[in-house]
């Protein structure tokens, strides 16, 4: 375990669908508040610029995932 928690995979190690995963769960996580329509009437920037950064990690893990099955290189 390393200084901030357990150590992360480089990008280029990493498992695709494992991190892809992991994205999602973390996206959920955050705009889950949001889509239950508990009384959250207002989105902070941090909180819009967190759900930007997961979806795109999400999304990008999503690609190399579904890339790596079709044999296609980055």
């Amino acid at each position: 375990m390393g200084r901030y928690g357990p150590r992360v995979p480089k990008a280029k190690d990493a498992d695709p669908l494992e991190r892809w995963r992991h994205f999602e769960q973390r996206y959920a996580e955050v705009v889950a508040p949001y889509l239950t329509g508990d009384l959250v009437t207002h989105v902070g920037e941090d909180v819009m610029v967190e759900l930007a950064s997961l979806r795109a990690k999400a999304d990008r893990w999503r690609d190399r995932f579904f890339k790596g099955l079709e044999g296609v290189a980055d």
